[in-house]
């Protein structure tokens, strides 16, 4: 109404005015509808609904939302609590792998599921899938922990029935009283006839016969003293261990060197998955194909991790060096990038091979402080032979490089401490140092054509 009445105005001035004042209005009129269509549209636009503020708590809930979804291999990009289209796509890739329905929104069901998921995870619940998690990722943990059945589709172990002896099947329950009893009731009697006419005496119940009790297949036990052959089984028992302490081993009360050194290890260890995993939502590549160029590393890092049980951390360095210019790591970002990448993953997916290859490549570089992890694998015997006494050596190298001032690979704040702790362990005489031997011949590395990261700016 507001334009209609403009332009009416507008067409009366041009009627009665003169020639040359029309000329002149023009400008004018033009400016009157101008106006009139603006504010026409002004008032007909829908007025745009304030965005609710985000409470802290729903922010941190959202961060760890997100930072559950990275773990699984949904990418979400940069954990901030802000739950935008990336985060959203990802929500909606998770919600179809699992079988809901993907709408980019979880409920509190599905939201249950994915961040008890991920505790269950960080505290080492994926070993007992390993198979799981080689097929299809660490998503397959979350179908694991939701369903124990889906773990043997992938040749997961199973335990037989302890009740029955291999061989035999088991037999349908007996009715404990021998046979079923009506206790007076008789069957097929019609509704029509009173109920008092169908009861009769109860029959005696004949005693039972002994059941005969099958041997109980109990399984072997492991010596005492063998450690586990898991990272994330041996953090799980250092983790009870420290409960029982009542906190971790100090440097002023050095008691259990062991148990002091498997904490460090341990805490680098979440460290380095958590380290990784941020590192790799950055990047425009699937954890697929991540996982699969750290197992071309780590099968090309095998005469470098031979080369540990026997040579020196200088010696060690330069094997892995030789390796990245055989396989395409020349390039020292891309090596401590994939060093990285490989050292969180592998600890993630509890492969050690794949953990100590990242460690050697970030190592080899130049980033020494990753020789500590050398040193706890050397010591624990993850993907080595074990040898407390040979990894003093590495200790060495990790905490003399840290006390000169270099860069922190683990718990940055937290340095100073750990350094203090991992010193007073080898100083307490627990540990003892073994001399390194030769160099062996250099095997060519297999694998090759390591693809260039596209490392972020």
């Amino acid at each position: 109404m507001h334009f209609k009445h403009a332009i009416a105005v507008a067409c009366a001035v041009t009627l009665t005015s003169t020639p040359m004042a029309k000329a002149d209005l023009h400008g004018v009129i033009g400016a009157i509808i101008g106006g009139a269509i603006i504010n026409d549209m002004a008032r007909q636009r829908p007025s745009q609904p304030t965005r609710p503020s985000v409470s802290s708590a729903q922010r941190q809930e959202n961060r760890n939302v997100q930072t559950a979804l990275n773990a699984f291999g949904f990418p979400v990009g940069t954990v901030d609590g802000s739950l935008g289209p990336k985060s959203r796509a990802a929500i909606g890739n998770y919600q179809a792998y699992m079988g809901f329905q993907s709408t980019g929104y979880l409920d509190d069901y599905q939201k249950g599921v994915l961040l008890d998921g991920y505790s269950r995870m960080q505290a080492g619940g994926g070993s007992a899938f390993p198979n799981v998690v080689a097929a299809e990722g660490t998503k397959g943990l979350l179908k694991a922990f939701q369903d124990p059945s889906y773990a043997q589709r992938f040749g997961a172990p199973t335990f037989p029935n302890p009740q029955v002896p291999q061989g035999q099947q088991v037999a349908s329950p007996q009715a404990p009283f021998g046979a079923p009893q009506n206790f007076g009731v008789q069957p097929n009697v019609p509704s029509s006839v009173p109920q008092t006419t169908r009861v009769v005496a109860p029959t005696q119940t004949p005693t039972p016969a002994p059941t005969q009790v099958a041997p109980l297949a109990i399984p072997p036990l492991a010596p005492m003293g063998q450690v586990a052959k898991s990272m994330a089984e041996r953090c799980e028992l250092v983790t009870l261990m420290t409960q029982t302490n009542q906190g971790m081993v100090q440097a002023a009360a050095m008691t259990d060197a062991d148990q002091a050194l498997s904490e460090q290890f341990c805490e680098a260890r979440s460290f380095a998955i958590s380290a990784g995993q941020s590192y790799a939502a950055q990047l425009r590549v699937s954890d697929e194909q991540l996982t699969a160029t750290c197992s071309q590393i780590s099968d090309a890092m095998v005469p470098a991790r031979d080369l540990v049980n026997s040579a020196t951390a200088q010696v060690v360095q330069g094997r892995v060096a030789e390796i990245n210019a055989q396989i395409g790591l020349a390039d020292t970002s891309t090596a401590a990038a994939y060093g990285q990448l490989c050292t969180g993953i592998g600890y993630r997916q509890d492969n050690a091979e794949m953990a100590l290859s990242g460690a050697l490549l970030s190592f080899a570089v130049g980033a020494l402080p990753y020789a500590e992890l050398v040193a706890h694998h050397k010591r624990e015997g993850f993907g080595l032979q074990p040898n407390a006494a040979g990894s003093v050596a590495w200790y060495d190298t990790a905490l003399g490089a840290l006390e000169q001032g270099a860069t922190p690979a683990f718990l940055p704040s937290k340095s100073p401490e750990r350094v203090a702790v991992m010193r007073a362990a080898i100083k307490s005489g627990q540990l003892q140092a073994q001399p390194g031997g030769g160099l062996p011949p250099l095997v060519p590395a297999a694998g090759g054509g390591i693809p260039a990261l596209p490392l972020p700016q």
